[in-house]
């Protein structure tokens, strides 16, 4: 008992109440990520989790157009997980991951700000609320900051993350345009939203010919309702604002790695994985809701191994700062 006592003196109440915090989100994500299956395992009702949904559709139907959607999601609140996770056992020394955490759940509530668009509250309140507190009693303290004082950047990292800053932050952009004012018509934009291809679905009008002509305006009517519905579908459930906070994630994360903190290494593979990941569901589900297409979606697995490889070979010339 002595020995057990003087052990917890020596860590410290903070280190102690912050790995109690990291350990309460991810018990959190564990729960979360056990009811998101419920539903489609019959065990809970299947509205019963309306934000989360389409996970259960693709389970029980194989459904993928809004796979991307929820996986993106899904990421956003698990690179925050992980991110904590990762100091459980060095927290001052790997405070970086910390910082993964803060930026992950601070674009997602920027995002949420800019649109005005909150769903799902609860999730926003716990998983952002136990972030700030974990920031707050972190081991570091003031030491969170030290890298911007004495920053050791790797210049390839950050080329390759002003390089991708380009046409993520277009993503950006267009997918908060989307969330606030919901996409324009295929008639208004010939079928094409953005310029990565984003493309509304045309319910009924894959053979017009077989319309009459007495019935062709009630088709175009009946078409046009579908796609307000599909539309606002995703908004309502803050899709789009997260596919734009998933955006600003990969930069934030990479200009992080760049400037290489105490655990940057870790960062490095989060920014990379990210870009991966999206990359190959948009080549995977290339029909899915806001897939960046064949091409992008290469372009975004190519970038992701590069930075990743950047990093490993930096990490190696300079044994010192690695972590």
């Amino acid at each position: 008992m002595h020995k057990l006592t003087h052990k917890i003196k020596a860590l410290g109440w903070r280190r102690i109440a912050f790995s109690l915090v990291v350990l309460a989100y991810l018990a959190w994500l564990a729960i979360i990520n056990a009811l998101m299956f419920l539903p489609a395992l019959g065990l809970l009702p299947d509205n019963a989790l309306s934000a989360m949904e389409h996970f259960g559709d693709f389970m029980s139907t194989g459904d993928t157009h809004n796979l991307i959607h929820e996986l993106v999601f899904a990421f956003i609140i698990g690179t925050a997980g992980v991110g904590l996770l990762s100091q459980l056992w060095k927290p001052k020394e790997n405070y970086a991951g910390q910082w993964v955490a803060m930026i992950a759940w601070g674009a997602m509530i920027f995002t949420a700000i800019i649109t005005g668009n909150w769903v799902p509250q609860p999730l926003f309140i716990t998983f952002g609320g136990l972030t700030i507190i974990a920031t707050f009693l972190h081991p570091a303290g003031r030491g969170l900051f030290s890298w911007l004082r004495t920053p050791r950047v790797n210049k390839t990292l950050l080329v390759l993350v002003i390089v991708a800053a380009v046409p993520l932050l277009f993503f950006a952009v267009e997918n908060i345009n989307l969330q606030r004012d919901g996409a324009m018509s295929p008639s208004e934009n010939g079928g094409v939203f953005n310029f990565f291809g984003h493309t509304i679905p045309q319910h009924g009008e894959d053979n017009p010919s077989e319309f009459s002509d007495s019935s062709v305006g009630s088709a175009i009517a009946d078409t046009q309702e579908e796609e307000a519905k599909h539309d606002m579908e995703h908004i309502t459930v803050g899709h789009y604002r997260s596919m734009a906070a998933y955006s600003l994630i990969i930069i934030l994360i990479g200009i992080l790695a760049s400037f290489r903190p105490g655990g940057w290494r870790f960062a490095m593979w989060v920014a990379g994985l990210l870009a991966i990941i999206l990359g190959l569901a948009s080549v995977v589900l290339p029909s899915a809701e806001s897939s960046l297409g064949l091409v992008w979606g290469l372009v975004a697995i190519v970038w992701g191994i590069a930075f990743i490889a950047v990093g490993e070979f930096d990490r190696r010339k300079v044994v010192p700062y690695s972590r």
